[in-house]
């Protein structure tokens, strides 16, 4: 038992280091020319909110020349289960860009919105404590509260962080899922 799970978790951690490594190889190659203190590497951040969940992300960022706009890629990774075969994970990719703007030294926050008859903004604030050890907590809010559908809204943060990254799989396969989440 403990081999197999040994095994599982080493099949799941190369997938997910090979998705990584080719989006930081394709990455790498478009910013080889122009390698400078202003590109940020966010590596691996996990979902803290919920740490059953096998959700990762990581960024690739570059400062502006001022220093205080961060325009960030993305790369998320998840792993969910599958109806059909339990004992199977589906692994999906989504890349998405984010801009950011300096709130302190290591504080910085992102909103884009409102939208929609709520109004929602979505706030993203991400935080550096120092080397890899980077948070990022998300958020929504609504601006709109006088449409009675908007009141039902869960504006319940959720925290991702580069602590608590290795995960139990709960699964024996893996295989490709969805293009999107």
């Amino acid at each position: 038992m403990t081999i197999r799970f040994a095994w599982r978790t080493l099949i799941v951690t190369t997938l997910v280091m090979l998705a990584f490594s080719a989006w930081r190889q394709t990455s790498f190659a478009q910013h080889a020319t122009s390698a400078s203190p202003s590109h940020v590497v966010i590596p691996y951040l996990a979902n803290a909110t919920k740490p059953t969940d096998l959700d990762f992300e990581g960024a690739e960022c570059e400062l502006d020349t001022s220093g205080n706009r961060m325009s960030c890629t993305f790369q998320q990774v998840f792993l969910t289960t599958s109806a059909v075969a339990p004992d199977t994970c589906l692994i999906t990719t989504n890349r998405y860009q984010r801009e950011f703007r300096r709130d302190t030294a290591s504080r910085w926050v992102s909103t884009e919105g409102p939208e929609g008859v709520c109004g929602l903004l979505d706030v993203a604030t991400l935080d550096d404590e120092g080397g890899v050890r980077w948070t990022m907590e998300t958020h929504k809010v609504v601006t709109k509260k006088d449409a009675s559908a908007c009141q039902a809204y869960d504006t319940q943060s959720e925290m991702l962080s580069w602590q608590n990254t290795r995960r139990r799989l709960p699964c024996t396969f893996v295989q490709p899922g969805g293009l999107s989440r």
